[in-house]
């Protein structure tokens, strides 16, 4: 989730993150330099750094070829904050 309340969904083999509004709306598309993201999460000091995992477990050679990157963890910029992230308490 970001600050603005809107959440960010990875679309697996869509090469894509989405962003949709509280109320469901698609806001934003942004393309992925894998075939395979699988997560996303806000980090850095401002929250406006976005974490996205990817995945290469099971894709062809031919796709690994295409997409170097799979399986690597990439990182973006963006423009709204992300919201900070709560701890369970395992004490």
């Amino acid at each position: 989730m970001d600050s603005e309340g809107c959440y960010w969904s990875a679309r697996y083999e869509g090469g894509r993150l989405l962003r949709f509004s509280p109320k469901g709306e698609l806001l934003a598309e942004v393309r992925t330099p894998t075939l395979c993201p699988t997560m996303s999460c806000f980090g850095g000091a401002d929250l406006k750094t976005l974490f996205i995992t990817t995945s290469r477990q099971g894709r062809s050679e031919s796709e690994l070829a295409q997409y170097p990157g799979a399986g690597c963890v990439w990182a973006m910029r963006v423009e709204v904050a992300g919201m900070p992230v709560n701890g369970f308490g395992w004490g």
